[in-house]
């Protein structure tokens, strides 16, 4: 077996040997060693309203924009639904709020400022890492942040690079892109989408059966009931619940990208397992591509779309997967392109 070259990160100064990604996950894992995992940082550091709903516990930088965070992950948990394995979605909202966390406490962002997601990549690297034990798994976010800055040096969002370790395990590795506007920018932003939004009344949609997406609790089946539209094609509408307390934890003005991200990977569980013959509850995600291009907006019907492959070798997982393409529509226009590899994990 021959022992990889270490890769150069770029950042060293003028004379000195370049810093190896070695370098950095050595500096990561020190880090994190002394991160506190006894409560939770406060609410307003990761725009969450219950404080029920925030899992981050700690941070700290470890080099030059390279940030590592801390969390737990409960073993019960609403969206989680007490499965065999730690639910993706709340996964999803641990990284979302690590990368809140760094914005506000490591990089100077004011409070009050409004995130727009453009994408969020994640793909499992290990996934026996996944399955809950005797105790709340123990949460290590490390991450490498670009920030883009203006003039004046504000930021105005940052790309970001990083892996999720539970219990010393990775089990995650992705990337993702951010906006960081002013509250006031914001507001202006969306005030002609607001003044232009229409008065009817939306259908008042029937989930589907939760087992039939992959689910246990009805009121986190997000979706209507798939229905074929090809021969590899099905398709559903988005069910919303304002009053959900994880998808939404405060009001919002459009529907969240989680709760996006939660739809696709419910319509491409039932997609798979109707086309392919399999058993939705024995199926999870192996990664999600997400490309945020506009709002969807929360008066408008919501469409979600899917295109189901066949099955193709996992070579990191060891797995076979099914690739589906979802793109969530609103008046005929995609608002959010989704692609998931969904695999079987028993």
């Amino acid at each position: 077996m021959s022992i990889p070259e270490a890769r150069t990160t770029g950042i060293s100064a003028p004379g000195e040997a370049p810093i190896t990604t070695e370098d950095v996950a050595d500096a990561a894992a020190a880090a994190g060693a002394t991160l506190r995992y006894d409560a939770t940082v406060s609410r307003t550091l990761v725009h969450r309203t219950s404080v029920a709903e925030v899992f981050v516990t700690d941070s700290a930088s470890t080099g030059e924009n390279t940030f590592v965070v801390a969390a737990q992950l409960p073993r019960g948990h609403l969206i989680g639904e007490n499965a065999p394995l730690y639910d993706f979605t709340l996964l999803v909202e641990v990284v979302r709020q690590a990368g809140v966390l760094v914005a506000h406490r490591h990089l100077g962002v004011e409070l009050g400022s409004a995130f727009i997601f453009r994408a969020l990549n994640l793909r499992t690297v290990g996934l026996t890492q996944l399955r809950i034990g005797a105790t709340p798994a123990q949460v290590l976010v490390s991450m490498t942040v670009h920030p883009r800055r203006n003039k004046a040096g504000r930021i105005q969002g940052f790309t970001f690079t990083g892996d999720v370790s539970l219990d010393g395990g990775v089990a995650l590795a992705g990337d993702g892109a951010l906006l960081i506007v002013s509250q006031r920018a914001y507001q202006t932003l969306r005030a002609k989408r607001r003044a232009a939004a229409t008065d009817h009344t939306l259908p008042r949609f029937t989930a589907a059966a939760p087992s039939s997406v992959g689910r246990r609790e009805a009121r986190n089946v997000v979706i209507t009931e798939p229905v074929l539209t090809g021969p590899a094609g099905v398709s559903a509408q988005l069910v919303m619940d304002p009053s959900h307390p994880h998808m939404f934890d405060h009001p919002l003005d459009h529907v969240p990208g989680h709760l996006q991200m939660e739809a696709a990977r419910q319509l491409g569980i039932a997609s798979v397992a109707r086309l392919h013959g399999l058993s939705p509850e024995t199926l999870t995600i192996a990664s999600i591509t997400t490309d945020f291009t506009d709002y969807t907006e929360l008066d408008q019907v919501t469409e979600l779309r899917a295109r189901v492959d066949g099955f193709r070798r996992h070579e990191e997982l060891h797995t076979l997967a099914v690739p589906v393409a979802v793109d969530v529509q609103q008046d005929g226009a995609v608002t959010t392109s989704i692609r998931l590899d969904v695999i079987q994990w028993t």
